[in-house]
C-alpha cells in the first residue's frame, strides 16, 4: 500500500472501457490508497458500503485531454475562451466540454453527452454520487518530453507533454518512434491515484453536469418546521387570550371597587358613567375640578406668561365650565402659539375659522376653552 498525505477518505472507481468488464476500485484512507480490487456490477453485491468522497475515472478512449500552456490572460478568461472555442460548431447537444487549469497548464476535454449520462447512471446504480469525474489518462503525470505509459486496471493509458489519451497500440507505435518512453506502475501509480483523488486536475462535473449543491430550502424539514411554527403561534395566542381574560377580570374588579366607593357618596349612581357625571356636577357646584374657573384660567395665564406679545381683551366663565376670552397680538403667529400650547396641554380649544385684525391693526381672536 502506498502512503499519500493529505487526501480525503473515500473511494476511487475506474469504470470499464467495455460494458461487460468488471469495475476496478481502490479504497482511500488516512493510510493512503489501498490495493486494486475488482467488482462485477452484474453479479456482485456493492462492496464499498459508505463510499465517502468518490472520484470516478472514466475510460481515456472516450475522454481524451488536450494539455497546453495557459495564455497570458486571467485564468477565468482563458478557461472561458477555451470552452467557447471547443463548443463551436453546434455540437453542444451531443458533446460536453470541460476545462481546467493546473500548474500553469490549460486542460480541456470533450466527452459525449451520452457517455456522461451513462457514467453518472452507472455510478448512481451502485449508490455513488461522485464528487469528481476525471479522465483516466490524467492519472499519469505530465512528462516534459517523451511518452509516459501505464496499465490501470487493464486499461492502457498514455500521456505526452501535450495530451492524455488511451494507449492504442497503433498510435503508440507511431508516437514512440524516436521518443523517450517511461512507465508508471506499483506504488508510484497508487501515489498518483491519491493525488488525483485529493486534487482532480480536470473534473468533468461542471456546467450542466456540476454536482448539485445542498440547499437549505431542499434539505430542511419544512413540514416539521411548519408544525413547530403553528404550535408556537397557537401557544402565543393562548397566552395572549389568558392575559386578555386576566386584564378584563382585573379591570372589572377595579371598576366594581370604584363604583362601590362612588356609591358611598352618590347612592343614585348605577354605573361608572353615572358616577362620573354626578361627581362632575358636584365639583362644578363647588367650583372645583377641571370644570372650575380656576383650572382653565390658571392654564391660560401660565401660557400667556411665556408669550408676552399676547394680551387679553376680556375674560368670561360659563356655568358649563367653559372659559371665554379674547386674545390680541401684533402677529397672528403669537395668537396661534397660545392656542397650540393650550391644545398640547389637553384643553379643548375652539377658535373662529380665521383670525382678523381690529382697527388698531392687532390680530384678535375670540376663543373658548374647556376641559376635554
Amino acid at each position: 500500500m502506498a502512503v499519500t498525505a493529505s487526501i480525503p477518505d473515500g473511494l476511487i472507481v475506474l469504470l470499464p472501457a467495455q460494458g461487460d468488464a468488471p469495475w476496478r476500485w481502490w479504497r482511500v484512507s488516512a493510510a493512503g490508497v489501498g490495493r486494486e480490487q475488482a467488482f462485477d456490477s452484474a453479479v456482485d453485491a456493492i462492496p464499498w458500503g459508505d463510499a465517502g468522497a468518490v472520484t470516478v475515472l472514466v475510460p481515456a478512449a472516450e475522454a481524451p485531454v488536450i494539455d497546453k500552456p495557459l495564455p497570458a490572460m486571467p485564468v477565468a478568461q482563458a478557461l472561458a475562451a477555451e470552452r467557447l472555442g471547443l463548443a463551436q460548431g453546434g455540437l453542444e447537444a451531443v458533446q460536453h466540454v470541460a476545462v481546467g487549469a493546473q500548474d500553469g497548464r490549460l486542460l480541456a476535454c470533450r466527452a459525449g453527452v451520452a457517455a456522461m449520462d451513462r457514467w453518472l447512471a452507472q455510478a448512481a446504480g451502485q449508490g455513488i454520487d461522485p464528487q469528481a469525474i476525471v479522465p483516466a489518462a490524467l492519472v499519469l503525470p505530465r512528462p516534459e518530453r517523451g511518452l509516459m505509459l501505464a496499465d490501470l486496471g487493464g486499461q492502457l493509458l498514455a500521456r505526452t507533454a501535450d495530451a492524455a489519451f488511451a494507449a492504442e497500440p497503433g498510435l503508440i507505435s507511431v508516437l514512440a518512434q524516436g521518443q523517450e518512453q517511461s512507465a508508471l506502475a506499483g506504488d508510484d501509480l497508487l501515489d498518483r491515484l491519491g493525488q488525483v483523488h485529493a486534487a482532480p486536475p480536470l473534473n468533468l462535473r461542471q456546467g450542466v453536469y456540476a454536482q448539485r449543491r445542498v440547499s437549505v430550502f431542499r434539505s430542511a424539514n419544512w413540514l416539521g418546521l411548519a408544525r413547530m411554527a403553528a404550535i408556537a403561534a397557537l401557544m402565543a395566542l393562548v397566552l395572549m387570550l389568558v392575559w386578555v381574560v386576566k386584564w378584563n377580570s382585573d379591570s372589572s374588579a377595579q371598576e366594581a371597587r370604584a363604583l362601590a366607593l362612588a356609591q358611598q357618596r352618590f347612592p343614585a349612581a348605577t354605573d361608572l358613567d353615572g358616577a362620573e357625571r354626578l361627581l362632575a356636577a358636584e365639583l362644578a357646584r363647588r367650583g372645583e375640578g377641571g370644570a372650575s374657573f380656576a383650572a382653565p384660567a390658571a392654564a391660560l395665564l401660565d401660557v400667556l406668561r411665556t408669550i408676552p406679545a399676547v394680551t387679553l381683551r376680556d375674560l368670561g366663565y360659563g356655568a358649563n365650565g367653559t372659559l371665554r376670552f379674547t386674545a390680541a397680538a401684533p402677529r397672528a403667529d403669537d395668537v396661534n402659539a397660545v392656542l397650540i400650547a393650550l391644545q398640547n396641554q389637553g384643553w379643548k380649544v375652539t377658535v373662529p375659522p380665521s383670525l382678523a385684525p381690529d382697527p388698531t391693526g392687532a390680530t384678535v381672536a375670540a376663543v373658548t376653552m374647556s376641559a376635554p
